[in-house]
């Protein structure tokens, strides 16, 4: 709509909208159609326009469960990802079967069968792992959190992403949400981003430092149990070598866990729909 046309005129290149809460599947069953309804008929509208998405270099990422849906919304909107994937001028994400909390426990769940399957230690688990095990793996962290209609609260969106954002609260229906709402959000944004990126810079070298000293922690109680008391002392060496391990398991299941959500979407661009 025109709110992303503005987006693209500032050159904002990453739009995440939140278009239906996992909590959305409790409504009454009348409610949920003719929201599938408008769904469909919006993720319709997109793939009709496919030609003008590859031209503008629109890219519609889908962050979800979407086998939640009916299968032809499910087939639809994997077609769209898919379709779109390699274009990079913009990226639109569509949070669908979406809740924060949900798309941590998944992070969790998918390291825990990792280390089940004998892919992962459990030492090699740690805040960066389960960042790149989110739907939102391969998106830049969030700039600004803008909530519309006046509710001051987050409703379980992007919690783990925001962690540095700055947060806008409109009072204004997003229906209603215009240019110039989006100017004064953009120029409060602009006064709180030099101490967020203070704190984001501040934060990224402490992380590196508090997870080198995790997993030489590690490798030192694992160098010692090997060794005898008087043989026991740490070096470097021993840590090095254990980091070079943990990034080699890390990437390599980063890399599975990618490739089967790949082969899930192709799935289910390829569902048979009743009627199709």
């Amino acid at each position: 709509g025109e709110i992303l046309d503005y987006c693209e005129t500032f050159s904002i290149r990453y739009v995440s909208v939140y278009a239906f809460s996992n909590e959305n599947f409790k409504r009454s069953e009348e409610e949920k159609a003719e929201l599938f309804s408008l769904m469909s008929d919006k993720m319709n509208y997109l793939l009709s326009k496919i030609d003008k998405l590859h031209e503008k270099g629109i890219r519609i990422n889908v962050l979800g469960d979407i086998t939640l849906f009916p299968a032809h919304i499910t087939k639809t909107m994997a077609q769209l990802e898919l379709e779109t994937l390699n274009n990079t001028e913009f990226c639109l994400s569509l949070c669908l079967a979406y809740t924060s909390r949900d798309e941590i426990t998944t992070s969790v769940n998918c390291m825990a069968q990792g280390v089940v399957q004998g892919k992962l230690r459990v030492t090699d688990i740690n805040e960066t792992l389960l960042n790149s095990c989110l739907y939102s793996e391969d998106l830049p962290p969030v700039d600004m959190l803008l909530r519309t209609s006046g509710e001051v609260r987050l409703s379980d969106y992007m919690m783990w992403q925001a962690n540095f954002a700055a947060l806008q609260f409109v009072k204004v229906l997003w229906p209603d949400f215009g240019f110039w709402h989006l100017i004064g959000s953009l120029l409060d944004y602009q006064r709180q981003e030099p101490l967020l990126t203070e704190h984001r810079e501040t934060y990224k070298p402490f992380l590196e430092k508090m997870t080198k000293s995790e997993l030489a922690a590690v490798a030192h109680s694992e160098h010692c149990s090997l060794k005898s008391h008087e043989e026991c002392h740490f070096n470097e060496a021993v840590t090095e070598a254990y980091v070079e391990s943990h990034l080699r398991r890390t990437e390599q299941f980063v890399s599975g866990l990618k490739g089967e959500r790949r082969v899930l979407l192709e799935q289910c661009a390829q569902l048979t729909v009743a009627g199709a």
